[in-house]
């Protein structure tokens, strides 16, 4: 494999920095695929913001690449909802509104409820120790109040749920949805917790219920979690 160290400057409207990147790059990664994951990353976490505009060659400068993967990863963000072609021909990061993310969850509470379904059905023990293990470490993450862990094992939680679906489709299509959502949540909440106790006893519920094959009980669970998380963001999001 080849390591890659390169330096990312955060595009901002006042503001420059520049911090070192250590990456790890498997050889068949095409170099599309890697500016794609590098720039989603950026997007999701928040380190390029909604409604600020990307620029092709400082991105080819910074990133010491040429501009036609930049091109392409861009047109892949494009299809994910995550960046907007303007009139004018620039990009910009996607500025969500509450429509969106109801248009989203309209989405997520049909789809993983679905996954969670087949995963109660279809699991192997081994994904059952993955499932659990995510289970295990938000638990012990969020004992340290660190958000953007917490966060992580939450998305790595559900991703291993709807592994277990055995399904590609929503594999494919949930995991599409998990990045919106995560840019999403950022874009309206920045960091602010959000009933994290609460829900890791709905996962753990979920869990339970995937151990026991219980397919329409893992479901309905499924369902509901998504149900509060949506009314939960919702409310969060008015006070702001």
């Amino acid at each position: 494999m080849t390591i890659l160290i390169k330096k990312q400057t955060v595009y901002g409207r006042r503001k420059k920095r520049v911090i070192r990147i250590v990456q790890v790059v498997k050889k068949r990664a095409t170099l599309k695929t890697q500016v794609y994951n590098f720039l989603r990353e950026q997007i999701i976490m928040g380190a390029v913001k909604p409604g600020e505009r990307l620029i092709e060659g400082k991105i080819s400068e910074e990133l010491e690449v040429s501009r036609s993967p930049i091109r392409e990863a861009i047109s892949m963000l494009v299809k994910d909802g995550l960046l907007l072609v303007n009139i004018s021909g620039g990009v910009t990061v996607v500025q969500p509104t509450i429509k969106d993310f109801q248009h989203l969850y309209e989405c997520r509470v049909e789809m993983e409820p679905l996954a969670s379904y087949y995963a109660a059905q279809r699991r192997s023990q081994e994904q059952l120790e993955t499932i659990q293990a995510y289970l295990l470490q938000m638990g012990k993450i969020t004992e340290t109040n660190n958000l953007k862990k917490v966060h992580d094992a939450n998305v790595n939680f559900h991703e291993a749920i709807v592994g277990a679906s055995v399904n590609p489709f929503l594999v494919s299509m949930i995991a599409q949805l998990h990045g919106v959502n995560s840019f999403y949540r950022k874009s309206f909440l920045e960091e602010k917790p959000l009933h994290v106790e609460k829900a890791m006893h709905e996962h753990q519920r979920i869990f339970q219920a995937i151990v026991d094959q219980d397919a329409d009980e893992a479901k309905l669970l499924m369902k509901e979690h998504i149900e509060n998380d949506y009314i939960l963001f919702v409310r969060f999001s008015n006070q702001l």
